[in-house]
């Protein structure tokens, strides 16, 4: 962190848009920038979007940036350094690449876009891309070689532990063998709000078969426990302890620790996870751990959606029946959801999508409980995806070349 605005070498904005983001892409970088640059201010910008939780602002100031503000309080920020700072730098992560555009005109300075495929290409002055099956897409639009370079998902240089499997099992009151069942029901009200009563239902079927699985719900940081707890008196589940170590009743006289701040460390414990699709998918597989990914569709309406349509009211007269009928196409269309999956081009983890009761993720879960050689399998497959890292470190790079350029 820098005292002065004399001691700012680089004024260094980054746009991302969900927690997921925040968490997964931006820390791993800040954290590099932190180690290669000593002369740097990083302000992280959220702009409007959809799929945004509300907690963005609260999450990107513990990461270690100087400033995480909304879009709408750019032009403060401009007029808080006047003149003083001459070497600006947008880089674009996540939400609407229309908004950096935006941003960078104002800033007066180069679009950095990190992405997967080329959007405004006139208005971006480097590329970074995800990963090399991508590269394609970009010599299909003849962007020239030089404004593009291939560094590999950032996500999975997020998954850096805290602590070691022997202490967090001591955290968790498990032992060496104990089994870990790991329920990641997402970071946004939509999804943990219909997520953890639904995980919760399906982990007590799998203890019915396993009684010896300990089941634990890491929360998210942008998890409101007022919201939370008010879809488990909907649902029936009660909720005990006010500490950070709290537990939820899944049924039959049976617990699931609900613990914040360990996700990663708990993922590392699990024999198998449950989880939505998101970030921490790729997560999961950089730690080499096999989950299910599980995507239900009862509530779609709920859904946001990319564009003009994730912007209108489901009030709007035939609206709601549109976007379920929409989002229900586009998931036959698509033969991956899962990050990881899709990065590979093929069904690692299993995937259950669709309209489906617990019981069919319960038994799915006890399948492969029941197969070591299948979990290793998954396991295997995991490594081979992610061993290639460091596309946080190979940007943070390029980011102190242009900060040493005059």
């Amino acid at each position: 962190m820098l005292g002065t605005i004399e001691d700012i070498r680089l004024d260094l904005f980054i746009m991302a848009n969900s927690p997921g983001e925040i968490s997964g892409w931006v820390e791993p970088l800040v954290r590099d920038l932190r180690i290669k640059c000593g002369h740097i201010r990083i302000t992280i910008l959220i702009p409007p979007c959809q799929y945004s939780s509300g907690e963005e602002i609260e999450l990107g100031s513990v990461i270690g940036a100087d400033r995480c503000v909304k879009l709408g309080d750019l032009k403060n920020l401009i007029s808080e350094s006047g003149g003083a700072i001459t070497r600006r730098l947008l880089l674009h992560i996540g939400g609407d690449t229309a908004f950096s555009v935006y941003a960078s005109k104002k800033l007066k300075c180069p679009l950095w876009v990190y992405a997967s495929k080329p959007r405004w290409n006139l208005f971006v002055q480097r590329y970074f891309v995800s990963g090399e099956k991508y590269r394609e897409r970009f010599e299909k639009k003849s962007i020239p070689s030089g404004k593009f370079r291939v560094i590999g998902n950032m996500a999975l240089d997020s998954a850096v532990l805290s602590e070691t499997e022997t202490e967090t099992r001591e955290f968790l009151g498990a032992g060496p063998d104990t089994p870990v069942l790991t329920c990641l029901a997402g970071s946004r009200p939509f999804e943990y709000r219909g997520g953890i009563p639904l995980f919760a239902r399906i982990a007590r079927m799998i203890t019915d078969k396993f009684p010896d699985m300990k089941v634990v719900f890491p929360l998210a940081q942008t998890v409101r426990e007022d919201l939370l707890k008010s879809a488990l008196a909907e649902a029936g589940i009660g909720w005990t302890g006010e500490s950070r170590v709290r537990a939820i009743d899944i049924g039959c006289g049976r617990t699931a620790m609900v613990v914040r701040d360990r996700t990663l460390e708990v993922l590392n414990c699990s024999r198998l996870a449950l989880a939505i699709p998101g970030t921490n998918n790729l997560q999961a597989a950089a730690l080499y751990i096999p989950f299910i990914m599980i995507c239900p569709l009862d509530r779609v309406d709920e859904f946001p959606l990319d564009g003009l349509p994730g912007l209108l009211p489901l009030k709007l007269p035939g609206f709601r029946r549109f976007k379920r009928r929409y989002i229900e196409r586009l998931n036959e269309k698509m033969p991956c959801l899962s990050l990881p999956n899709i990065m590979a081009g093929r069904m690692i983890a299993p995937e259950i999508r669709g309209r489906f009761n617990a019981e069919v993720v319960a038994n799915m879960a006890a399948a492969l409980l029941e197969s070591p050689e299948r979990l290793k399998e998954i396991s295997r497959a995991f490594w081979e995806l992610t061993r290639d890292r460091g596309a946080a470190a190979r940007l943070a790079e390029e980011i102190v070349d242009f900060s040493q350029k005059t």
